[in-house]
């Protein structure tokens, strides 16, 4: 299968920051609706694309991705118009001093600016080694007025994200803003554009879901809409390779394959977590040594994914089993992953859903 990598950049470039998600829900409707047999928006933005099954079209595969990413927002507009802040999703700050971000206005128009830092003469000791919150930061967009601000169109609740920065480089490796998802986007676009041509036995709905990084919760509305046999949910994990990761945390590195997650878990506030379905996690796991595709565990706690909330609904509850690919830097300006991950997810998910119908195993005890 050839992987255009342009595509992973477009999808990158857009700008979807949780609850605003709308560029992205028109490009991936727009990207899917000729591939997909049937295709909707729900109430709060989910996109679904169903391919129906030719032998088993009543049993129904759920692939997700959420297509939202984790951003700032504008809470207030000095006189002397700069930006004031406030954190959509869990940015870190330590990412964001000097940075170039994009705005975006209710008309969709996008204006840059630097997030402020103090300058270095005047640093005092204490501040140097001091990351300051984001209510001490701002946006420097280059107007001097709160009315000239206000007429460029940039209101307070506007949201903002880092400037697009894709590029590959080194030993096949990809860095963007962003990854964390449209990485796994992309590998549903390209297993949705597989199944195009060669039609499965059982059905199967992609689901590019909303509000990942805001809430965790935006795809149970479209679990319950689609009501799977089973879901297989895609997103990044921590590469532990680099210097800065404790090398012990799990066994996670970039170029190692995909990693079936084994348990994830919050562990501040939201006392969620998911341990992916036993039964389902044996079948992924069997597809992947059939095809020869390497893989990896995950056990991480401080992570959260769209699971832990999904496999509570309904009657009976669903199951759910999660696939994460290995990357470096998450949630800055510049995350990395490898294109021989991504490329052994979507050959592992194309053969998950071609062998998966009524006759898996699925039951507990």
């Amino acid at each position: 299968m050839n992987n255009n990598w342009e595509l992973l950049n477009e999808l990158c470039a857009v700008h979807a920051v949780s609850g605003r998600e709308d560029l992205m829900i028109r490009f991936i409707y727009n990207y899917i609706k000729t591939l997909v047999d049937e295709i909707e928006v729900d109430r709060i933005g989910n996109v679904i694309g169903v391919i129906k099954g030719k032998s088993e079209p009543d049993c129904r595969l759920m692939l997700q991705a959420h297509i939202d990413e984790l951003g700032l927002i504008v809470r207030n507009i000095t006189d002397n118009g700069f930006l004031l802040l406030e954190r959509v999703g869990g940015m870190p700050e330590k990412s964001l001093l000097g940075q170039w971000m994009d705005v975006l206005t209710e008309e969709e128009k996008i204006f840059g600016g630097f997030i402020g830092t103090k300058s270095h003469h005047i640093t005092t000791r204490e501040e140097k080694y001091k990351v300051p919150n984001i209510h001490e930061m701002y946006i420097d967009i280059g107007l001097s007025t709160r009315e000239a601000v206000n007429k460029a169109g940039i209101q307070v609740g506007d949201p903002v994200t880092y400037h697009p920065n894709f590029r590959e480089f080194g030993e096949g490796l990809i860095c963007s803003k962003a990854l964390d998802n449209r990485v796994s986007v992309y590998v549903l676009l390209k297993v949705l554009e597989f199944f195009k041509n060669n039609r499965p036995n059982c059905s199967l709905a992609f689901a590019f879901t909303v509000l990942e990084e805001f809430s965790i919760r935006g795809s149970t509305p479209a679990v319950v809409h689609i009501d799977p046999h089973a879901i297989i949910s895609l997103d990044i994990t921590i590469a532990v390779d680099d210097p800065y990761s404790p090398h012990d945390l799990q066994p996670v590195v970039l170029g190692g394959g995909p990693a079936i997650k084994m348990m994830d878990f919050h562990g501040r506030g939201t006392l969620a977590g998911h341990i992916s379905s036993p039964p389902l996690k044996r079948y992924i796991e069997r597809v992947a040594k059939e095809r020869k595709i390497p893989l990896q565990r995950e056990v991480i706690v401080g992570v959260i994914t769209e699971p832990a909330f999904q496999i509570y609904l309904g009657e009976h509850g669903y199951t759910v089993a999660a696939i994460s690919i290995p990357s470096r830097y998450s949630h800055s300006a510049v995350q990395v992953v490898n294109k021989s991950d991504v490329e052994q997810t979507i050959k592992w998910v194309i053969g998950i859903s071609e062998k998966f119908n009524k006759d898996v195993d699925l039951q507990r005890g």
